[in-house]
């Protein structure tokens, strides 16, 4: 492109951000990062956009130019670091970081991004200590106070060690997001009742959506009236906030009043089509409701599909999952459950296994192109909220493992941040003669408010080697298993492309 056309696109691009549109953006800096005349104002929106897009991979070639461009910022090695750990590539995201300190940078958020990439690679004492840094730069740093505890937590299973990190800061001024924060993880690590407990004293004073949401979270596990309540507030103190709304429409469903959600949720979806939880409480309503658009067993048919993984040729079947196994518990260095998921009594692995497990598990995933492209085929001509998204091209956008022994499941839930889901099995547990649908991924179950309990509708069963996708609104879990054996699993989100 020549040098003289840069200009009016960035002054468009820059109009188009402000309008929210990210997509019109990435699309008019396409070629920043591989466009020689691209100034730095391009290559910096071109970066901007796919971030706010999660195309965290492709956001890191623009600023790798920046960096080259500006070899003594700082800056410019920090915002590279953030998104090489958001794409799960832990090293490169770990030597940015090391970069940008090593430029004079010092930010309590650069310390964050090293802390964080230093877990991903299981340099556990490091990123407490790098966790700490960032702490002692802005002690009340919500972000960093989080990461710290959850890697107490998920090292050692302490729930009061790692409450203490929040609790320390809060003795220094108990701010509204602190407090809310609190909740959060104490509702993660001691349950919903405890958790709302240590909200109450705070509950009194005036506060804002944020507390509020807090207190609806931890409220919603026991008591549909009172989370009911603090939505409202929510709703109140933040009426445009997408979160506070869906919290409403799912505390209303839980309260009895499924068709005054419904009539809310179907304006919202006008206005945010691909939001997967109000899709989620969409269906759970029509099926309260007894409406002809709640999902059948043709529907779980069509929406769910099951696929054994062909095997690589030259490989054994039995030899290549065994050592797939091998390589993701590699990744699990921890004793406890992340924050903020749906895994009880289980352990997650410290990063992405596509940046680090090995060569069998790299197979997996060069074996999931065939039938994810399968999947996403047979969307066409289907007009349902998913199907619509289908424009042939697609990527895996996260990805996990997860270790359950006897005794861990999944509780009921949907990926907010997904399009297709999944569950690919690597080894499953031993059968059960007392419980034929142990450790069985199901569909349909879900428990809102405390009192609402709806029962399953549709189950998978497992199979080392099988992958079964669906849609990211779709509630799913698992049924609990007591037998010998482990449920090894690789989940991953797709988007369209």
């Amino acid at each position: 492109m020549q040098a003289d056309v840069w200009p009016s696109r960035i002054a468009e691009a820059e109009a188009a951000l402000g309008a929210g549109d990210a997509v019109r953006v990435a699309t008019l800096m396409s070629s920043a990062a591989t466009d020689p005349t691209a100034p730095v104002a391009a290559l910096r929106l071109s970066a901007r956009a796919l971030r706010a897009l999660g195309r965290h991979r492709e956001a890191c070639a623009p600023l790798s130019r920046l960096v080259a461009l500006q070899p003594t910022s700082a800056a410019a090695e920090h915002n590279l670091a953030a998104a090489e750990g958001d794409d799960g590539a832990a090293e490169a995201s770990h030597d940015a970081a090391r970069r940008a300190l090593a430029k004079g940078g010092d930010a309590p958020e650069t310390w964050l991004v090293l802390a964080r990439a230093l877990m991903a690679l299981s340099r556990l004492d490091e990123a407490e200590q790098a966790f700490c840094e960032s702490l002692i730069r802005r002690p009340q740093f919500a972000d960093a106070l989080r990461d710290l505890a959850q890697l107490i937590w998920m090292r050692d299973g302490d729930a009061a060690a790692a409450l203490l990190v929040i609790d320390t800061a809060l003795a220094a001024g108990a701010v509204e997001p602190l407090i809310a924060l609190r909740g959060r993880v104490a509702q993660d690590i001691v349950g919903d009742r405890a958790a709302y407990d240590g909200l109450r004293p705070f509950l009194t004073r005036p506060h804002g959506a944020e507390l509020a949401m807090a207190a609806y979270g931890a409220a919603f596990g026991f008591d549909a009236a009172r989370a009911l309540a603090h939505a409202e507030h929510a709703v109140r103190a933040a009426p445009t906030d997408p979160g506070a709304r869906t919290a409403l429409f799912g505390a209303q469903i839980a309260s009895g009043r499924a068709a005054e959600a419904l009539a809310g949720l179907e304006p919202f979806l006008g206005v945010y089509p691909h939001d997967q939880y109000a899709l989620a409480l969409r269906q759970t309503a029509w099926r309260m409701l007894g409406d002809p658009r709640a999902l059948t067993q043709a529907d779980y048919q069509r929406l769910v599909g099951v696929f054994d993984l062909a095997t690589p040729e030259g490989l054994e079947r039995a030899d290549w999952l065994a050592k797939a196994a091998g390589e993701l518990r590699g990744l699990h260095p921890f004793r406890a459950q992340p924050f903020g998921q749906s895994i009880l009594s289980g352990i997650q692995a410290a990063r992405d296994p596509r940046a680090a497990a090995g060569p069998a598990v790299d197979a997996l995933f060069a074996a999931l192109n065939a039938p994810i492209g399968a999947y996403v085929a047979a969307m066409t001509g289907r007009d349902d909220a998913m199907s619509v998204r289908a424009s042939g091209g697609f990527e895996i956008t996260g990805a996990w493992s997860v270790r359950l022994t006897a005794g861990g499941r999944h509780t009921d839930h949907i990926h907010p941040k997904g399009w297709v889901s999944s569950a690919l099995y690597v080894e499953t547990p031993e059968p059960s003669p007392d419980q034929l649908r142990a450790g069985w991924l199901r569909f349909g179950a879900c428990r809102l408010g405390g009192g609402l309990e709806l029962p399953p509708e549709y189950w998978i069963e497992p199979r080392p080697g099988r992958v079964a996708l669906f849609p990211s609104w779709m509630w799913h879990g698992t049924e609990p298993f007591t037998g010998g054996g482990e449920r090894l699993t690789v989940a991953f989100d797709v988007q369209p492309r």
